[in-house]
């Protein structure tokens, strides 16, 4: 897992060590899994490369489930994600953006039961539509809807409240 967000972060380092000019902002995510079932909040950065594209990365923490047998022991599901996305702002004004967005996502799941645990991770790719707006120079919202193919489809609609530098 280490190795995992070591390459995210020299990924992201790389990509804004290229640009020529560029704008970052960072902020929280509000959002809800449907596979999982569960809502998240997680953090999020993002980098503007040039008024086209985008790349966010963002780490997600979902709500847990714990469950009671009526013995004394719960049984726990914890679930989390890490994603990076690059954004096509196709559509934009000058406070506004809309986009699609193909990315990588890891998700990772733990169970843990009478003092046990088990955990699972998988790699997965995101497809998806999403839009910003710019409510003054430094604070914005966005929006996105999109997939996470792991195994299957996990529709993930994310709210995001970005502070931009």
């Amino acid at each position: 897992m280490k190795k995992l967000f070591m390459a995210v972060v020299a990924a992201f380092i790389s990509l804004a060590s290229f640009a020529q000019s560029g704008s970052w902002s960072v902020g929280l995510n509000f959002g809800y899994g449907t596979d999982i079932s569960k809502p998240f909040l997680g953090g999020r950065v993002m980098y503007g490369i040039n008024d086209a594209f985008d790349v966010a990365g963002s780490f997600n923490y979902y709500f847990k489930d714990k469950y009671d047998f009526g013995y004394g022991d719960d049984f726990t599901m914890k679930w989390w994600d890490i994603n990076a996305d690059v954004h096509w702002n196709v559509f934009r004004g000058e406070k506004y953006k809309l986009y699609p967005l193909a990315g990588l996502t890891y998700l990772q799941a733990k169970a843990s039961y009478e003092g046990t645990s088990s955990s699972d991770g998988r790699f997965g790719v995101n497809l998806g539509i999403g839009g910003s707006y710019d409510f003054t120079e430094n604070f914005a919202v966005g929006v996105e809807l999109k997939a996470q193919i792991i195994d299957g489809t996990q529709f993930v609609p994310m709210a995001s409240f970005m502070y931009k530098f």
